[in-house]
């Protein structure tokens, strides 16, 4: 692959992608990937048994940002 002129490889390369998520303790479970309940275990159904689940960022949507930043704007003119 011939690179243009003042590019480097890694530029092109794109970013690291991390192959294990992050992961947490399962809070249905507590960890321990299944219950018990009137002497009957049940495996856990939010980590299917593994005690742990993966954690899940809640990043605003467009929408939100574009409305957050109208109200800033609008408050600013009053």
């Amino acid at each position: 692959m011939n690179l243009p002129r003042g590019y480097d490889a890694w530029r092109l390369s794109g970013s690291d992608e991390d192959d294990d998520p992050e992961e947490e303790t399962c809070p249905a479970c507590d960890g321990d990937g299944c219950f018990e309940r009137e002497n009957t275990v049940t495996r856990c159904g939010r980590c299917s048994g593994a005690g742990m689940v993966e954690i899940v960022i809640d990043e605003p949507d467009g929408d939100y940002e574009y409305e957050r930043r109208r109200d800033a704007a609008w408050e600013n003119d009053q």
